[in-house]
């Protein structure tokens, strides 16, 4: 009981800062759609693309090693050759990476893509560092980094573009994007400690095997999770060009940054505990924490997903440049798939927890084919907007695959009960949403009536059904400590 209390009081400590920072993100799409032309936002997307896509190919198998053992590394040696041996790795991905950025750059004569390698660098710099932060517990470091991350891109661009509109080039974006992970790295780099730990001669060996042995099976499962992710927005770019991809994108970023922080949220709370149960008990300890775990995700994300969904149009329309409010069906579809891929997170932690990855490649692979099939099929048949749903019907096998497969393991158990009261609970939060879009006022105050409306419904529901009285008891604690 005392690990659950924990895990649930470092999540409600993560969740509200994730959501301001997910509101952060969603400000810097509406801002980037007014002040840049559609095919200098479309640019800047694409590039945003490639560098996530280089980061889950490239450094995506070193973080997920990184997190699995920075806690216990730290207790031997304060990090010096987990973060000397990481630093290491880090600069020769780098090498590689702004290799492969100089020649796109002298091949298609675009110099924004010499800035993205300062880009790559920054991001891939505080996406492992952050991550470390969290598994040694620094959690106050990590959000304060995270929003003030989330600021400067927003400012920065702002303040480079001089308020003008239509700016015809993506560069303030990247700049900003740049300098924002660029400060919050610098800043996780010294709460860690870097300038006292990190030395070339650290340099661990035995210590990279290690992670080899546990991520390279994860190099597969991140080129299947950056399909899976991505694929949909690279053949949307490839088909339509730039200008349609920034619809496409930006109504898609809207979905994928709140789910992520959600999803981000939640989970900063519960893996670390869960690992430090694994550590300490096994199977015993661990699955009671992922089963409370996965039922405090559906708690936040299915009123999440309703709710966005009813009121996607409005969004859109509200936060976005003319035009824009076409790619509306995207929040829907995006929100839908980010559901389940958040739950799937949750079914391969027994693999992850019992350092058996190579399953989770499996899964993936298959579901990133079905992906590719499905998005090529319905962009034919139905156009761009199409091309979200296959993000649903891959996530949503993904999903069942794994489930199916995890079963012989360990999987969550959430009961059905809790299953009715949530979802029947956000159903009710959507459509008390959507009515509020229908009011014949202007689109800010049917946003603002929408959530305050659906958040009052939902709170009504969960509370009076019972389902919320575990976290309402710890809220209700940690104010009466304060």
């Amino acid at each position: 009981m005392p690990q659950k209390n924990t895990m649930t009081r470092d999540a409600m400590l993560f969740l509200p800062a994730k959501i301001a920072e997910g509101l952060l993100l969603m400000l810097v799409s509406s801002l980037y759609s007014h002040i840049f032309l559609k095919e200098a936002n479309g640019f800047f997307n694409s590039i945003n693309l490639t560098i996530q896509l280089c980061y889950l190919i490239l450094a995506g198998w070193m973080a997920n090693a990184a997190t699995r053992y920075v806690a216990e590394e730290y207790r031997t040696d304060r990090g010096e050759k987990l973060f000397s041996t990481v630093s290491t790795v880090y600069l020769l991905i780098g090498a590689l990476v702004s290799a492969g950025y100089v020649i796109t750059a002298l091949v298609t004569g675009k110099n924004a893509y010499f800035l993205a390698i300062f880009m790559f660098m920054s991001y891939t710099c505080f996406q492992i560092l952050n991550a470390a932060l969290v598994q040694l517990g620094r959690i106050g470091a990590s959000v304060a980094f995270s929003l003030l991350s989330a600021l400067l891109k927003l400012g920065v661009a702002y303040v480079m573009v001089g308020g003008a509109t239509d700016f015809p080039s993506p560069v303030p974006a990247v700049i900003a994007a740049t300098a924002a992970d660029g400060v919050a790295g610098i800043g996780a780099a010294l709460v860690l400690s870097f300038p006292k730990v990190v030395r070339f001669r650290y340099f661990s060996r035995e210590l990279l095997q290690k992670f080899l042995k546990y991520g390279v099976p994860l190099m597969g499962v991140s080129i299947s999770v950056a399909l899976l992710n991505q694929i949909d927005r690279i053949l949307v770019n490839g088909i339509y060009g730039d200008a349609v991809f920034a619809v496409y994108s930006n109504n898609n970023s809207i979905a994928n940054s709140i789910f992520t922080m959600l999803s981000v949220g939640i989970m900063r709370g519960v893996y670390p505990n869960a690992l430090r149960a694994w550590r300490e008990g096994g199977q015993a300890l661990a699955k009671p924490l992922l089963d409370s775990g996965v039922r405090l995700y559906l708690l936040i994300a299915a009123p999440a997903v309703l709710g966005l969904s009813a009121v996607s149009y409005t969004l859109s329309d509200f936060i976005f440049a003319d035009g824009y409010e076409a790619g509306y069906p995207v929040i829907i579809f995006t929100s839908c798939a980010m559901l389940f891929m958040g739950l799937t997170e949750y079914a391969n932690k027994a693999y992850e927890l019992e350092q058996s990855t190579t399953a989770i490649l499996q899964n993936s692979a298959i579901a990133a084919v079905i992906k590719i099939v499905a998005s090529l099929i319905l962009i034919r048949t139905a156009g761009y907007l199409a091309a979200a749903l296959g993000s649903v019907i891959a996530f949503i096998s993904y999903f069942l695959i794994t489930v199916f497969r995890v079963r012989s393991r360990f999987l969550f158990h959430v009961p059905a009960k809790s299953l009715v009261k949530i979802f029947g609970s956000a159903l009710l939060c959507g459509a008390a949403a959507f009515g509020c879009t229908r009011l014949p006022v202007g689109n800010l105050v049917r946003l603002a009536a929408a959530v305050l409306c659906g958040a009052s419904v939902y709170a009504a529901c969960i509370i009076g059904t019972g389902e919320g009285k575990p976290e309402l008891q710890a809220i209700t604690a940690r104010l009466k400590r304060r």
